[in-house]
């Protein structure tokens, strides 16, 4: 029986400034995310209905977006089913696009174990229907995300800037996160024309400059250990941003140096999710 496997990548985002909200309640945004190699592992095989399997924490059945993928796929193709099994190493709820990537793994991966041959325009239309990221995860690589964050432009990946994720044990609500810049009438810093320079001419320190995200302005305030731990990172002397609503960080930081944070921020707080990673290119479609 064929087995097809997919690598669900997970992603930062570089810059998240939160504009305009939307007559229909959702908010304008203009990002510039990035995959990185810290992901989750995908396994699927032909079937009649679907079946999902998961080794580590994530919602079992219909209350995974890869079910709903999956589900979609067949209703779109008249493919039978699947029988999905996930391995889960991206932590869930931490504006890493973890969920995201497993339900983009799931269309790439039935478009292969079918034959379908959709295509990435295809795909992403189908991925649109799942969430704001989801279009983003089908290729993955860098992409500049307008509206909802689905309207995409591919940007030339910088493939191997090297990082370190770290997800304090604090839960974030994405609601709650757009819920709070709407109470403090945030309008967020657009530095996404100078982040897409920097990554064009691989500018380094323009790149740390241009880091800038919405949320950390609503939710430091509201969240004063968020706030402690963004302090805490930014105390190893790297550019430092939450990714996404939070709350996982990201470190600009490689070698010795991110060996080193990476072992002190473990010996601090033992319950940290910290796991070197960097920065991919796209997948092949």
């Amino acid at each position: 029986m064929e087995i097809i496997r997919e690598t669900a990548r997970a992603k930062v985002n570089f810059t998240l400034p939160v504009l305009a909200r939307r007559p229909d309640g959702y908010h304008e945004v203009d990002t510039v995310m990035h995959a990185i190699s810290l992901a989750d592992a995908v396994e699927l095989r032909p079937a009649e209905g679907l079946s999902l399997t998961i080794e580590g924490d994530a919602p079992a059945g219909p209350d995974n977006l890869m079910w709903r993928a999956a589900a979609l796929y067949m209703e779109e193709t008249g493919v039978p089913g699947a029988a999905m099994h996930l391995e889960k190493r991206v932590p869930s709820e931490a504006g890493l696009g973890g969920g995201s990537a497993d339900a983009a793994a799931v269309l790439r991966g039935l478009d292969r174990l079918y034959g379908t041959r959709l295509g990435w325009e295809a795909l992403c239309r189908m991925a649109s229907r799942l969430g704001a990221d989801v279009p983003f995860c089908i290729a993955g690589g860098c992409a500049r995300g307008r509206g909802i964050g689905d309207e995409l432009s591919p940007l030339p990946p910088w493939e191997g800037l090297p990082l370190l994720v770290v997800k304090p044990d604090i839960a974030v609500s994405t609601g709650a996160a757009y819920g709070e810049i709407d109470r403090r009438g945030i309008a967020g810093r657009d530095t996404s024309d100078a982040m897409e320079a920097a990554l064009r001419a691989r500018d380094p320190a323009a790149l740390a400059a241009s880091l800038a995200n919405t949320f950390e302005d609503a939710l430091f305030p509201a969240a004063p250990e968020l706030a402690a731990a963004a302090r805490e990172l930014r105390a190893f002397g790297a550019p430092a941003l939450m990714s996404g609503s939070g709350s996982a960080f990201f470190l600009l930081i490689g070698g010795e140096k991110r060996d080193a944070a990476a072992r002190t921020l473990q010996s601090r707080h033992p319950g940290w999710f910290c796991a070197p990673a960097e920065t991919c290119g796209a997948e092949d479609l």
